[in-house]
This record gives C-alpha cells, sequence and structure tokens, in this order.
C-alpha cells in the first residue's frame, strides 16, 4: 500500500517535471492542457492568452514575501486573460466544450483611466513585478492595485490597526474583519507556486 501510494507521488511529479521542461511557465500542466485545445480549436496563439502568473512575479529584494504572494495569487495567477477581440468565441467555446477541469477567466477590455489606485506604501502590491513588454500590463497593474493592496505587517500590532494586511505566516485581514490563514500546503511549497516567466526554480 505505501509502495504504491509511493510510486504514485513518483510519476505523477516526474509528469509535472517533464512538462514543466518543455515549457518556461510554472502554471500547472493541466491549465496549460485546457488553454492549449483551446487555442488548436479557435486557431489562436498561446502568446496571445497568457495566465496572469505568467506575467506577474516577486521582486527580487522582496523574496523573503514570495510564498505569501503565492499563496495570495494562487487563483488569481491560474486566471486566463482573454483579450476583448477574442472574447465572444472563446465565451462561446468555453460554453460549448466538457473542460475536464476548471477554467478561470478575465475579459481584459481596453482601459478608459490608465491610472492605477494609490498603494499603501506597505502594500504587497509594491512586492510585484509585471513582465514589462506585456500588452496587459496596464490592466494587471489596475488589477494588481484593485485586489491585492494589503499593507504586509512586520508584527500583530501593525496588524491589527491595519484595515486590509497579511503576515509572513500567510494570515490575511481583509475588509468586514474577516480573517483567513490557509495552512493546507506549506507556505514555501515550491511545487504549487505559478507566478513567474521562468520555471528553473520550480523544477530545481
Amino acid at each position: 500500500m505505501l509502495f504504491k501510494q509511493g510510486k504514485d507521488e513518483y510519476d505523477e511529479l516526474k509528469f509535472e517535471i517533464d512538462a514543466l521542461k518543455e515549457r518556461v511557465s510554472n502554471i500547472d500542466e493541466k491549465q496549460i492542457a485546457i488553454r492549449r485545445t483551446l487555442c488548436r480549436e479557435l486557431n489562436l496563439t498561446e502568446e496571445s492568452l497568457p495566465f496572469a502568473g505568467e506575467l506577474l512575479q516577486v521582486r527580487e529584494e522582496e523574496r523573503g514575501w514570495e510564498g505569501v504572494a503565492e499563496r495570495l495569487l494562487r487563483s488569481f495567477g491560474l486566471s486566463l486573460l482573454v483579450p476583448d477581440e477574442n472574447y465572444a468565441k472563446i465565451a462561446a467555446w468555453v460554453d460549448l466544450t466538457n473542460l475536464r477541469g476548471r477554467l478561470v477567466y478575465f475579459r481584459v477590455r481596453k482601459l478608459s483611466n490608465t491610472e492605477a489606485p494609490p498603494l499603501h506604501p506597505d502594500s504587497l502590491a509594491r512586492k510585484l513585478h509585471i513582465k514589462p513588454d506585456s500588452p496587459f500590463y496596464m490592466w494587471l497593474e489596475q488589477e494588481i492595485a484593485r485586489r491585492f493592496d494589503l499593507c504586509c505587517c512586520q508584527n500583530q500590532d501593525q496588524f491589527r490597526r491595519e484595515i486590509k494586511a497579511i503576515t509572513k505566516a500567510g494570515q490575511i485581514k481583509a475588509l468586514g474583519e474577516r480573517h483567513e490563514k490557509d495552512d493546507r500546503h506549506s507556505i514555501n511549497d515550491r511545487r504549487r507556486y505559478v507566478l513567474g516567466w521562468s520555471n528553473a526554480e520550480k523544477i530545481a
């Protein structure tokens, strides 16, 4: 029984590592496969439909907050970004297709206001780097500011004072006094990381 469980875990890891070596993305292979099929059937390029996580990474000087950022942004990072001009046919395809999995995507419209909202001085959003040459840069800048403007707290006194906050251990405080900490997976488990435009560290 234990041998079979160990072999199954080994096979799953080997499959994921082999798949990672064939691309530069950190996104899970199941999500990549859904995008691959979508692009093939609609004659689109995978580069035109990035996952948010492929365009974001934690700044080098802020690596102490990497695990926290990965945990908080995981769901957003696994979301597909769909340009407005492709929205109608992608929405129709998704509706008619059994994806055999879960897909979250954002319709990315052209922005009328290009100025990102002001951020807290210690905001988690400030610790993130958006891929500079991405056509989604301004949209991501605004979404990151809107969704992830949480104060990165160094101690509990600061955490209790702030309205929206996060600790290095991964405890989150949101509007309405909602608190959450999800320790189902280690905050430093790089196998679950989805951010970045290189997967060399994840493979290692």
